[in-house]
């Protein structure tokens, strides 16, 4: 400190605030780099999350068909509306003229904070097309739109079966 031992008390005080407000200036604008990055990598999550979930239900959708058809050679594409919702435990703070929203964490091992999951809400089924052998004839058509739709709460016109060689 013989930097400052020269000036007067409130030069010195004054020299002190300012070092101070911008070491917090740091500190906070340091965070919003970290906050964007977590919220990169859980986008990623997300969809990997979305991706999974499409693969799931084309299996089963695809197991099913096997057995109708009675061949292995199926192939299912689902089309989803959009990505797997996340709704996080948070505080919501409502007041006349406004409103705020606090996330709710959990300080984890390595002494970060992680956000509580309330709730995962998957992406709705928009349509589902089914190519298999006996995918032309009325009666196996028939068979997997009631399968389909009855499973996945989409209307029969939303799904697409065409039969392959």
């Amino acid at each position: 400190m013989k930097l400052l031992d020269g000036l007067s008390g409130k030069k010195k005080s004054l020299i002190l605030a300012i070092i101070g407000i911008i070491g917090l200036a740091l500190i906070i604008f340091g965070t919003f780099g970290e906050k964007e990055n977590e919220e990169i990598s859980k986008n990623t999550e997300e969809n990997i999350s979305t991706l999974e979930y499409i693969e799931r239900l084309e299996n089963k959708i695809g197991n099913i068909a096997e057995q109708i058809t009675g061949s292995s050679n199926v192939r299912v594409i689902v089309s989803v509306s959009s990505g797997t919702e996340y709704i996080y435990v948070s505080n919501e703070k409502l007041t006349e003229n406004s409103s705020s929203k606090e996330y709710i964490t959990v300080r984890t091992a390595n002494g970060g904070d992680e956000l509580i999951l309330l709730k995962e809400i998957y992406p709705d089924v928009t349509g589902v097309s089914v190519a298999c052998r006996g995918g032309d004839k009325p009666e196996i058509q028939a068979k997997l739109i009631d399968v389909i739709s009855t499973s996945l709460g989409v209307s029969s016109h939303r799904i697409c079966i065409v039969g392959i060689k």
